[in-house]
Order: structure tokens, then C-alpha cells, then sequence
């Protein structure tokens, strides 16, 4: 039981991060908010463009900023001992090439290669198809991640890649199987998963339809969600999703996990476990 009231900061999301789910990121956020307000607790809702000098009296800053101009601010307050989540310093330091080595090192990542140019070596490596995806930030047009079906697609790629300057990238064997999306919030029993290439199924770049309709293949949705809490513990990110591939077997790879996803086809539930989690840590602190 606990008496002192508690401040939260919630920081939205700018739309240039949310390509083709700016509904969808604005829905999670405002779910959020009502959820924490319906709780009693004052809230500071502000955008990821307008951060104040200071957190003014903040117990715990929600966000979902993108910016690097965000994070690094956002950054210097979690230095300083505000907590912060999804936390920034860990999404500065952290890559796409990071994430996929975690995967394998745990026996759940797809095979890649990280900045590695050379078509004949990528092709000898990892064979066709495959996936090329920038590393250095969270991918904003179709363009950043891109299916690669042959060598002159790779060697096309690698072009495009080399003339926007994008110089950190991944290259990434591509896993047949069903694909799976997943949402979670660490620390909380939430987890939830669909099949995106089910008709009607929702798709950012629609990238998803390379593999096709999904067979559902059995497989054990606790053994995902424990991995998936692992890699959210370990990459300090509580709130997140992912995409992973079942293969006929029950066996699963996570081949991407991302920072506070819009949580489309579960937005309430979603937030009513953020909120939750956040007050849980509160309450547990106050």
C-alpha cells in the first residue's frame, strides 16, 4: 500500500516513424493514457518534438520516441537515474546486427552476415532467397528492408544500399515456415500472436506475403513468449514485439523484435498491461 502520488511521462511517437501505422501508433498511445488516467495517477502526455528541459517530478517516463535527437536526450535523464522505457540507451546502442547475433547466440536467430558487400560471399554464405535490412535504425520506407530472390536483385541492392549510403545493413538467410507476430509486455502475463498472412491480415510493406499462408504449424506460445521476455530483459526493452518463424517441426526463430510496436490487433489489452507494469514498479517502489 502506498500513499505518495506518482508521476508518469508518456512520450508519442512522430508520424515519420510510423510509416503506414500512424492510426495504429496513435491508437496505442491514447489506449495507454486513458488506461494510467483511469488509475488516478497524473500523467504528462507529450510528443517525442517537444521534450521539456526537465522531468519535472517524473517516477517513470513511458516512450515511444524515435529520433535520435529523442533518444539522446531522453538518454541523458536516464543517466542521470530516471527510469526510462523502452530505454533509450539501450536502442542508441543497440543494432539490428546486435539483435540478430543475441538470436543466434541463444539458438534462436536466423543465419546473417553483417556488413558484408560482396555478392559472390553472400551468395556462397547464405544461398538464395534472402532478406537484406538496414542495421542502424528501425526501417522507415519499404526500401530498408528488402526479399532477394536471386544474385542480380543482391547485387542491385547492394547498389541502391551503397548510393543512399546506408552502410550499416545485415543480409539474412530467409526461413521458410509460418510467420508469426508477436506483442508483449515483460514481466506481465500479456502475449499475444497472430498470423499476418491470414486474409485480412494486417502488413506495414507487405514483405510478409513471402512466406506465404500460414500452415500453422504447432508450436509451444509459452516456450515464445519466454524467449521473447529473455531477449526484452536483455535488451532492456519491456515493452515489444517481433516477428518469428515456426517451422513444421514446432521449432521458432526470432528474425526481428522490435521497440513498443503499435500492438494493432491487441491495443486494450496491450495497455492495460503497460499499465500495470508501470504501476506495479511504482507501487513496488514508492
Amino acid at each position: 500500500y502506498y500513499t505518495r502520488t506518482i508521476m508518469i511521462y508518456l512520450i508519442s511517437r512522430d508520424t515519420q516513424y510510423s510509416p503506414n501505422s500512424e492510426a495504429r501508433d496513435e491508437a496505442i498511445f491514447k489506449a495507454v493514457a486513458l488506461a494510467l488516467t483511469l488509475q488516478g495517477e497524473p500523467l504528462a502526455a507529450i510528443d517525442e518534438n517537444r521534450l521539456p528541459s526537465a522531468f519535472t517530478g517524473a517516477d517513470l517516463v513511458l516512450s515511444m520516441a524515435r529520433s535520435r535527437s529523442a533518444q539522446t536526450t531522453l538518454a541523458e535523464a536516464e543517466a542521470a537515474g530516471l527510469t526510462i522505457w523502452n530505454s533509450p540507451s539501450a536502442l542508441l546502442r543497440n543494432s539490428r546486427a546486435d539483435l540478430d547475433g543475441w538470436f543466434n547466440e541463444a539458438g534462436f536467430g536466423a543465419p546473417f552476415l553483417h556488413n558484408v558487400a560482396d555478392p559472390e560471399a553472400i551468395a556462397r554464405s547464405l544461398g538464395f532467397p534472402l532478406w537484406i535490412k538496414r542495421s542502424d535504425s528501425t526501417a522507415k520506407t519499404a526500401g530498408d528492408v528488402r526479399f532477394i530472390a536471386d544474385e542480380a536483385q543482391l547485387r542491385s541492392t547492394l547498389a541502391d544500399f551503397a548510393a543512399a549510403g546506408i552502410e550499416d545493413f545485415i543480409v539474412s538467410a530467409h526461413l521458410e515456415g509460418d510467420l508469426v507476430k508477436f506483442y508483449g509486455v515483460e514481466g506481465t502475463p500479456f502475449f499475444s500472436h497472430t498470423y499476418p498472412t491470414r486474409e485480412n491480415g494486417f502488413s506495414k510493406f507487405g514483405l510478409e506475403q513471402h512466406n506465404g499462408a500460414p500452415a500453422e504449424y504447432s508450436f509451444s506460445v509459452s516456450a515464445l513468449k519466454t524467449t521473447a521476455d529473455a531477449a526484452a530483459r536483455h535488451f532492456d526493452m519491456p515493452i515489444y514485439g517481433g516477428d518469428a518463424i515456426i517451422r513444421p517441426d514446432g521449432r521458432f526463430f526470432l528474425i526481428d523484435f522490435n521497440d513498443w510496436p503499435s500492438f494493432g490487433s491487441c491495443t486494450q489489452a496491450a495497455a492495460e498491461a503497460i499499465s500495470a507494469r508501470a504501476l506495479h514498479f511504482l507501487r513496488r517502489r514508492a
